[in-house]
């Protein structure tokens, strides 16, 4: 290399450099071209050689080792094997003789690594094992720099292993890279492994503190023997895809188990290894760069599994002398917080891969175990609940959230056996739980004034949301020990209580000091937590199931009621009692202690609602009432009006007072129902409440079985009469539709057609009559600007999007009737308030939820009306907005919510097509098809996609979604567009692909596909859309060779390309020419060909099964040519 050329190398490093103030822009671009150029320098080994030897800067060394790694993945099936090894060993030398900067040794080894890595798919790993004892012999005979280079070395060399899906960037296919990765765990890895364990042993038998010089190395051989245990072992047979999510899994938050096979067991069973496994942590434990490390250690090793645990022996005596290890370890120390995370992960994995063997252990060591656990699981609960107020790090709740999940699995097994050894860890659990978020002198929550009472804003704060997990399993805790929960809890609330009606008596006659408030904060967050650890012990999450009641409540409710400590009278008569608010008396102890809790929540209400009565309502805790309406929703659902053919055996108690027919069951149903219209009534100001509310009522009546009942009852009439009467506007956003949602559903349960009618009648008429009274007054067209008459049609279309989201099979007829004259007049009102968007929002979003909700089941006259009327709102709409998105600033994605709810309208109206649920058997032909619908939608929205439009993700994602399901429903459709609306459609494709994402790319990909497929199989060579569609096949190309398609992508399109090559046959012959004749060097030329007819060998042109074949082919050819052919 000429000294000029170095030169300029090294200039161009000190100006890259230099301070921003010392050089300018341009100097800066200009010295960035010259290593770009040097980049792509060809056959760049001597070169690269002579800056190694010669260069002054470290820098340009760094950028020499750059190119060396690019040429190597690019050239080598050019290079001689003797070069390999030349430059091979010259590295291996230079790295262990020279003193070079971290970074430069660093990119140096990686070249290496590659280099075997790439050596070993020949000579299957010979050379890696000469490579590996040069490492040994540095351990042997070098200091501790060379060891430790020893060790940077194997890592990367394990690095270069490990991957496998993702590795296409050093020129290898994926099945190349995983039989490379499967040779290295076979024949090397288990080396590795063995090797630094025996090194890092004889390091522990000195005293610590141990030098830096030895830290320094035992991190680098915890690091490698953590990666060797986190180490992601694979069943070869496995497809690559299911490689791919497992690899995707190993990439979160925890690494995947220890799955060892056979040939490890010599390693894991040696009676030495787990206690020096254990001693390791011992003495690297106060180091808080090396303990983490060797915790990981321990943490994998419990998890071990796979082949190597086949003989149930074996497993059994490896956890055996785990348990003893780690048993000793969590009773000699007190735990930190940092380690408070591996200590829970290490009985995560236990109860994961042992739990079956943990019960057949000794006894005495399972006692012993249990208590250990027991003892830790509330030191983590005290320390979590002193770092939700003292610190910003939550190692000891992430730590007992962990716990919680070990338990969990625990306690599955264990009830399967014998209960013997849970209650007094339940109880002991339970009670440090409930003690950690209670104020004293009951608990140890932290109180006074420096303690903020924060607002409820958002579900995603709320502490229902954000502890749910814990709640969930502290609830199954109080389930194993309802004898000692349950009453704790009905005392804590019955004490609470007293204290709450107390201070609201003194309330009304003075006014309320500091330290009051403080006691009342106090009073509050003591109910809050207790009905929240109620609620999840009385009742199990439902999510998608029938909500029942809890075996083993119900198993002690009868228990209880059996030994004559409960019955049916005293219980409801506890029930009957909550609404006498000036008795102090205590319960009946033989109340039925889940009715007596219930009962507690009820009284609880019952006081919310007399202080809003009195004025005293603002006194009281928001989050405390969303709190009691979220416990009676899961009480109603699971404990009111029980299905007695879901129970094996039930409490006479509970459907004595709960079940059908009952006076209870009517007297609770009143009494929710009462609720509900007093918060609407009072708490109209606090819209999460409100919202919790109607939530309850909705889910309720939601059931067929108790809105049977509901609709019979007094307390929903005097609901619709309140509704009726209330201004509009006075509600918050969403409350009146989710009222109306819930009459509807409400009416579900009628099966009489004439009490159906009539019903609904009562409910939809005064909404009707008010909509027409609006509309039909003279002067509306001079008034409908005014303040009043917008809210009144705000209002309005909240009750109507309700009723529409409460449509069903059975009610949808009666409701189409009602909707229907009320839908064909809303085109001329969104023209009106076309500058009103709230107005505009609220329309589109009832056409949406109609299409959700009710075409589905709509006959077709009735369907017919529904596409006509969509028709009208969308091209007003659309008539109205063109100059909008092109004019206004761009800078609120809540301005585009309008757009998106038009795609969303659409998304539904295709779904007909799908799903036509009518339960009448059509005579008549549709006049107009859903999809006829959506692509004249789709013809005046697009105008209004900018590019600028599309950057906002959400509308974006929604637009790409609608194309792509138009196509995959009807490509012909999409074929028979006009060839300017085709073009335009082809156009924002393209953009798709070019301009965001794969999550975009994604359905771009599919769109093209699939309506390449139906042109190929209808042969419509002659078609407008057979040209649209021909420049797709380049740019795909294109786009997959010059890795803009990122590699997850790849797959798709290979299909895609596949199948536009089934079209376009001769225009894809055409393109491989053009591409090779494009390259300069005839080698490159020459192998491109090569690997084009490798690509299509035995691929027919069927556009059906074989696209599989092309696409594993393409995998190949793609790692093929990335190494050597540049597309710009």
């Amino acid at each position: 290399m000429e000294k000029q050329a170095l030169a300029a190398l090294e200039s161009a490093a000190n100006i890259i450099l230099a301070p921003p103030n010392l050089v300018s822009n341009e100097q800066r671009h200009n010295a960035e071209g010259v290593f770009l150029g040097f980049r792509k320098s060809k056959c760049p080994y001597a070169v690269c050689r002579q800056i190694l030897e010669t260069s002054n800067s470290d820098y340009v060394k760094f950028e020499a080792a750059e190119v060396l790694k690019c040429a190597l993945i690019r050239e080598w099936t050019f290079l001689q094997e003797s070069d390999i090894l030349s430059l091979r060993q010259y590295l291996l030398h230079y790295i262990i003789s020279r003193d070079i900067p971290a970074f430069v040794q660093d990119k140096l080894l990686q070249v290496l690594a590659i280099m075997v890595k790439r050596g070993s798919v020949e000579d299957f790993g010979q050379d890696r094992g000469n490579i590996l004892n040069d490492v040994e012999a540095l351990f042997i005979n070098g200091d501790s720099a060379k060891q430790i280079l020893g060790c940077k070395l194997i890592t990367n060399l394990m690095q270069e292993y490990a991957i496998t899906v993702k590795s296409t960037d050093v020129g290898l296919s994926w099945e190349v890279h995983y039989k490379a990765k499967m040779n290295f765990e076979a024949v090397d890895l288990k080396r590795i492994f063995q090797f630094c364990v025996q090194v890092i042993s004889e390091i522990i038998k000195s005293d610590t503190p141990f030098g830096d010089n030895v830290n320094n190395l035992l991190k680098h051989l915890l690091t490698i023997i953590e990666s060797i245990l986190s180490w992601g072992f694979m069943a070869s047979s496995l497809p690559k895809k299911l490689i791919g999510l497992y690899e995707m899994v190993q990439r979160a938050d925890h690494a995947p188990s220890l799955r060892l096979g056979m040939q490890w067991k010599s390693i894991m069973f040696a009676p030495q290894f787990l206690p020096l496994m254990f001693q390791i942590y011992w003495k690297v434990r106060d180091n808080d760069q090396l303990s983490h490390h060797a915790m990981t250690c321990l943490v994998q090793l419990a998890s071990l599994n796979g082949g190597i645990m086949a003989e149930h022996t074996d497993k059994m005596l490896y956890i055996g002398a785990f348990m003893e290890n780690f048993l000793k370890l969590i009773t000699s120390v007190t735990i930190k917080s940092k380690e408070s995370l591996g200590i829970s992960q290490i009985t995560k994995n236990i109860h994961l891969h042992f739990v079956h063997d943990v019960i057949a252990l000794p006894k005495a060591l399972q006692e012993s175990y249990i208590d250990d656990l027991t003892r830790l699981t509330c030191c983590f609960i005290e320390g979590a609940a002193t770092e939700e107020v003292d610190c910003d790090e939550k190692c000891y709740m992430d730590s007992f959230e962990i716990m919680l999940e070990s338990w969990a699995l625990l306690i599955q097994e264990y009830r399967q056996v014998t209960n013997d050894f849970l209650g007094q860890a339940a109880t002991c659990i339970f009670n440090t739980y409930l003690k950690c978020h209670l104020s004293s002198p009951d608990g140890s929550r932290k109180q006074g004034t420096d303690l903020e009472v924060e607002e409820i804003e958002d579900d995603e704060d709320n502490d229902r949301t954000k502890f749910k997990d814990q709640l969930q399993t502290i609830g199954l805790f109080g389930r194993i020990v309802p004898d000692q929960a349950l009453p704790i809890l009905y005392k804590l609330l019955e004490d609470r209580t007293n204290k709450l009606r107390s201070h609201l008596h003194t309330m009304q006659s003075q006014a309320m000091s500091i330290n009051d408030s403080v006691t009342l904060d106090n009073i509050f967050e003591d109910i809050h937590w207790t009905v929240l650890i109620a609620g999840h012990t009385l009742c199990m999450d439902s999510d998608g199931e029938t909500p029942t009641i809890p075996s083993d409540l119900m198993r002690y409710s009868m228990d209880m009621n059996a030994k004559g400590l409960t019955n049916l009278d005293e219980s409801l008569k506890v029930m009957a009692s909550v609404q006498q608010l000036g008795n102090d008396a205590e319960c009946s102890p033989l109340c039925d202690h889940a009715v007596r809790i219930f009962a507690d929540v009820l009284k609880l209400c019952a006081i919310e609602s007399s202080a809003a009565e009195v004025k005293l309502g603002h006194f009281m805790s928001p989050e405390v009432s969303c709190t009691l309406m979220w416990f009676l929703k899961r009480w109603s659902l699971s404990y009111l009006l029980p299905t007695e053919s879901f129970y094996q055996e039930i409490s006479p108690v509970l459907i004595g007072a709960l079940g059908k027919d009952t006076e209870g069951a009517n007297f609770v149903m009143n009494f929710v129902l009462a609720k509900i219209q007093s918060n609407i009534c009072y708490y109209n100001s606090e819209p999460i409440l409100l919202r919790d509310t109607v939530e309850l009522f909705s889910d309720v009546v939601g059931i067929k079985s108790k809105s049977l009942y509901i609709v019979k009852t007094e307390g929903l009439w005097n609901l619709i009469n309140l509704q009726s009467k209330l201004q509009a506007g006075m509600l918050p956003v969403n409350i009146r539709r989710g009222l109306y949602k819930g009459f509807v559903l409400a009416g579900t349960a009628l099966k009489k057609d004439d009490e159906a009618v009539q019903y609904y009648d009562q409910i939809l008429k005064p909404v009707q009559q008010r909509f027409k009274g609006v509309l039909c007054q003279e002067n509306f067209n001079r008034i409908y600007q005014q303040d009043n008459i917008q809210k009144e049609i705000q209002d309005l279309l909240e009750c109507f999007i309700g009723i529409s989201k409460g449509a069903t099979m059975g009610t949808v007829v009666i409701l189409f009737k009602f909707l229907g004259p009320i839908l064909s007049e809303l085109p001329v009102l969104l023209n009106m308030y076309h500058n009103y968007q709230v107005i505009v929002q609220m329309i589109l979003d009832l056409f949406g939820q109609c299409a959700k909700n009710v075409l589905c089941y709509l006959s077709v006259a009735d369907s017919n009306q529904l596409y006509e009327t969509t028709y009208n709102v969308v091209q007003v709409y659309a008539k109205c907005n063109q100059n909008r998105f092109s004019t206004e600033a761009l800078n609120e994605e809540g301005n585009f919510q309008d757009l998106c709810l038009v795609m969303d309208l659409l998304t539904y109206i295709l779904s007909k097509d799908c799903l036509d649920l009518n339960p009448l058997i059509n005579q008549e032909e549709p006049t107009v098809a859903a999809s006829d619908v959506a692509l004249y939608g789709l013809r005046f929205i697009m105008p209004l996609m900018t590019l600028d439009l599309l950057k906002y993700p959400a509308l974006c994602h929604q637009y790409y979604g609608l194309l792509t399901l138009i196509n995959d429903i009807y490509p012909e459709k999409v074929c028979a567009l006009p060839e300017d609306m085709l073009r335009k459609l082809l156009t924002s494709v393209e953009i798709g692909l070019t301009q965001f994402t794969a999550d975009v790319a994604q359905p771009c990909l599919d769109f093209v596909a699939g309506l390449a497929t139906h042109i190929f199989k209808h042969s419509m060579k002659q078609s407008a859309a057979y040209q649209a569609l021909m420049p797709f096949l380049k740019l795909i190309m294109d786009l997959t060779l010059s890795q803009q398609i990122c590699t997850d992508m790849v797959a798709t399109a290979s299909l895609c390309i596949y199948t536009l090559i089934c079209c376009y046959s001769e225009q894809y012959q055409m393109l491989v020419q053009n591409m090779i004749q494009m390259q300069t060097d005839p080698a490159v030329a020459e192998r491109l060909a090569t690997e084009f007819n490798r690509l299509m060998a035995n691929v027919p042109l069927t556009c059906d099964r074989h696209k599989l074949k092309f696409r594993d082919q393409f995998d190949k050819f793609i790692c093929n040519v990335h190494g050597f052919l540049l597309v710009k």
